[in-house]
């Protein structure tokens, strides 16, 4: 049967001096047009960051958490900056009462009753957006922070008109933001609709008042105004009034933390990703099995390509379930899952299998102690059985400037509209940061007071010869993890743009079915399950999240070159 297709595609030209890229085409120009005024990559990150908040609403927020590497070309200096969200003081263990099933919520847990870990008061964990940002602006920009607050309270107070992304965004979330007043209030016309995008007629301007007044406000006091001032107040008192367990105290005490990066190699490409409790291990952790397998054995033109990927992915997985959480509080063997040795082990042990044992989790050679932890034989426990579910709530941010610093930001309410909680006289949504805890008491990443989740951001820095190359990142939850090393993987062995290893289908595994991209083909597809998957092909539409979406800069003689996703408005702008 001969049929018609659909073909998108992003084309950007050569930037010379900077680029930013960013999941929003004005959240992008507000970073291009800093670098233009003579600010650096981080003054643009920050700029663009804050500005996201305003115009991708349900993405990201200023009571959110983030990841951030930073490269500083002239220093030699590369840094983690963590402002992840934390468990408040009171949060426990057992805080949530655990009912039958799995959540169909963004994360496969234990079900938990009114899914109050996933909505509502009692899930929003302590935010560290205003605190990151801001730390990253004093320490490594050149800026002040009410200079790069202007365009995002210009945007909040002054309105722009929609987009078919964020009414098709918003529609989608009708009945769940309509369930709270003041959010209803802040993001749906009249309380009760979307605003409507351009189409025969003009579309509707939205403008966030309330949103506007408090960046205003952060802008004249600072990161104090948030966490220990007026809005540190409003934000107790909401969480007071909806029984949440989130203080005033807890925001006081609230401390970004900054860190050498997570370091790696894949071929000959040097990588710096986010340390600890992120998605960089892991990612790490499947680059360093298809490193063992010739470029041709894992691309994704061949079954046996696709094969070595989810197999990949599984083993990365299933040791991230097992082990990963708090490096503050979770001893973990982080040295040797980033390790050449442990992926050179597996690796050996999939080609024994035939290239990977199918599509039941695979099972790990039995290794010595590591220091910290030990990686144990056929370990599974609170592994999810579950594919990709509701969507995230995640942004990312790239920036490459003029003296070749580089930032790699990405920044989340987490699930889409967050907790769905708005501060109220304040525009502020609330995170829920929560859900990112398993909710079952006694594994590595279960809740405790004070304790940082395990998430899933994986911004990327890469270098070549020593010299700043890539910067990359992606929104997708979970998928997040996998999709970065496979566009990494493709960049490098296919030798092809960045916009096309961006573009080029994907798949996801956690340990249990197989996402695939259908544009792989039906004879993939079928081969795949005859090597004992269980495959679930998806075909990604401009409304479907199913293998994240990267945006990503790399540096080359002639310029800066943009890779973005073709199917929502990632966009590029420079000079």
């Amino acid at each position: 049967m001969i049929q018609s297709e659909l073909v998108v595609t992003k084309q950007t030209p050569l930037a010379p001096r900077g680029l930013v890229v960013a999941e929003h085409p004005l959240g992008a120009r507000v970073g291009a047009t800093i670098l233009e005024d003579g600010g650096n990559a981080v003054d643009a990150a920050v700029a663009t960051a804050f500005a996201m908040t305003v115009v991708e609403p349900f993405m990201s927020t200023l009571a959110g958490s983030g990841t951030m590497l930073v490269h500083l070309a002239k220093r030699g200096e590369t840094v983690a900056i963590d402002f992840n969200g934390q468990a408040p003081a009171r949060a426990d263990a057992t805080m949530f009462r655990l009912i039958d099933g799995i959540s169909d919520g963004l994360f496969a847990w234990p079900r938990v009753e009114h899914a109050a870990n996933e909505y509502g008061h009692r899930s929003v964990a302590v935010p560290g957006s205003v605190a990151g940002l801001a730390l990253a602006l004093e320490r490594y920009g050149t800026l002040e922070l009410a200079d790069v607050l202007t365009p995002a309270i210009a945007l909040a107070r002054d309105g722009f008109v929609p987009d078919w992304y964020q009414a098709l965004t918003t529609a989608r979330s009708l009945e769940e933001l309509g369930a709270f007043p003041e959010t209803a209030r802040v993001y749906l016309r009249n309380g009760r609709a979307i605003h409507r995008p351009p189409s025969l007629e003009p579309g509707e301007r939205v403008t966030y008042p309330d949103l506007a007044r408090s960046l205003a406000l952060i802008a004249r006091e600072g990161p104090d105004a948030f966490y220990r001032g007026a809005i540190a107040q409003a934000i107790h008192d909401e969480m007071t009034a909806g029984g949440g367990l989130l203080t005033k105290d807890d925001l006081a005490g609230y401390e970004a933390r900054v860190s050498p990066p997570l370091t790696g190699r894949y071929r000959d490409l040097d990588l710096a990703l986010a340390p600890g409790a992120t998605g960089g291990i892991t990612a790490l952790e499947i680059l360093n099995i298809l490193d063992d397998f010739a470029p041709h054995a894992v691309g994704w033109q061949t079954t046996g390509g696709l094969h070595v990927r989810a197999e990949a992915s599984r083993r990365a997985f299933r040791d991230r379930f097992a082990h990963l959480g708090d490096p503050a509080v979770v001893k973990a063997p982080w040295g040797e899952l980033a390790s050449k040795a442990y992926a050179q082990a597996v690796a050996a042990d999939l080609r024994k299998r035939g290239a990977g044992g199918g599509g039941t989790p695979a099972v790990s050679p039995q290794r010595k102690k590591p220091s910290g932890g030990r990686v144990e034989r056929g370990r599974t426990a609170g592994m999810p059985q579950r594919g990709p579910a509701a969507p995230d709530c995640t942004t990312h941010i790239g920036v490459v400037d003029r003296g070749r610093n580089m930032v790699s930001l990405t920044h989340t309410a987490v699930s889409l509209f967050g907790s769905r909680v708005v501060v109220t006289g304040t525009g502020i949504l609330l995170n829920n940061g929560m859900i990112w805890f398993d909710p079952e008491p006694g594994k590595p990443n279960s809740i405790a007071p004070g304790k940082r989740a395990l998430v899933n951001m994986v911004p990327v820095l890469a270098f070549k010869r020593g010299e700043p190359y890539l910067t990359l990142g992606a929104p997708g939850g979970r998928r997040i993890v996998s999709a970065i090393p496979q566009v990494i993987a493709t960049l490098v062995d296919a030798r092809g743009s960045l916009q096309a290893a961006i573009e080029a289908p994907r798949l996801h595994t956690e340990g249990g079915e197989l996402f695939v991209d259908t544009r792989v083909g039906d004879k993939a597809l079928e081969g795949l399950r005859r090597l004992g998957h269980t495959v679930v092909p998806r075909e990604e539409t401009y409304a479907t999240l199913n293998f994240a979406k990267p945006v990503g800069i790399r540096v080359g003689k002639k310029g800066l070159e943009a890779g973005l996703d073709h199917l929502r408005p990632a966009a590029a702008a420079g000079y």
